[in-house]
């Protein structure tokens, strides 16, 4: 069963974020979509915040439970709404942390795509959205706060040419694609600007990923400019991109082109989806 899993937090995940599950849903053809909530609670979360640690009243936990539960009902209510009965909307809840609740249901439900909402802030999700893109062995989509769907016309994929040996990883994106892009975009992003006098290794490079690509509208696109992210956000804002997509791992552009974690590319590409394979 083609299944979305949606981690949530009942409290500060909002309704932006459902209407674009329920349009991605439809549009790509899921028959399953799970809503997560973590409830778990740390041994600092039952006392008060003040000069003597004082316990709070058991009562007020379940209370904020059970708040929580029915508002989580309530974004799987919305959703339902809008996909109908044909599609089936699931609430799960573990007493795991937000990690660990997400390995888990993982292995119960076997999500082919795991969607998350990015709101830049200090709120549980986008909080834990970095150790969640890396740990992760499913696909990720990470979508900004607010954001309206759109069709995935045009993709982006930034790459380094220059890192020969990690190319084979856009085998990732070949097998078993979740959707089709009418149009995919590779751009090598190169102060050094290699691809005006390219070498044989950098020719075999290029050839690799058109090989990876044969199935696909693709076009291969190069940059000199000396920030890579400012290279690849100024390329998507000008050529109408729609959505960016970013290899696995450590050969992700979000990782090894900024030479730092992958927080600040995913953070920094806030205002377009941004993919994640596996």
């Amino acid at each position: 069963m083609k299944t979305l899993l949606i981690p949530v937090d009942a409290n500060t995940t909002d309704l932006a974020l459902i209407d674009f599950a329920a349009a991605w849903v439809t549009q790509y053809k899921y028959e399953r979509v799970v809503l997560l909530q973590s409830l778990y609670e740390n041994v600092f979360s039952t006392m008060a915040m003040s000069a003597d640690y004082v316990a709070v009243n058991p009562h007020n936990i379940s209370d904020w439970r059970e708040e929580v539960m029915w508002k989580l009902n309530d974004l799987a209510q919305a959703l339902q709404k809008q996909l109908g009965d044909n599609i089936e909307v699931k609430m799960a809840w573990s007493e795991q942390p937000l990690l660990r609740a997400i390995m888990w249901a993982v292995k119960e439900d076997n999500p082919q795509l795991i969607m998350l909402q990015n709101k830049n802030s200090d709120d549980p999700i986008s909080a834990s959205l970095i150790a969640i893109a890396k740990t992760s062995p499913v696909r990720l989509l990470v979508v900004p706060a607010g954001m309206a769907y759109q069709p995935v016309h045009k993709a982006l994929i930034p790459v380094d040419f220059k890192a020969f040996k990690t190319l084979d990883k856009m085998q990732a994106f070949q097998q078993a694609p979740l959707w089709v892009p009418d149009q995919l975009i590779v751009l090598n992003v190169d102060p050094q600007q290699h691809y005006l006098q390219p070498s044989p290794e950098f020719n075999a490079a290029v050839n690799t990923v058109k090989s990876y690509l044969e199935q696909y509208k693709y076009e291969i696109e190069y940059s000199s400019d000396a920030n890579i992210i400012s290279a690849i956000l100024n390329y998507a804002d000008h050529h109408q991109v729609s959505l960016i997509v970013a290899l696995p791992g450590k050969h992700s552009f979000l990782y090894s082109l900024t030479h730092k974690s992958i927080s600040e590319g995913i953070y920094k590409a806030a205002k377009l989806p941004v993919m994640i394979l596996k």
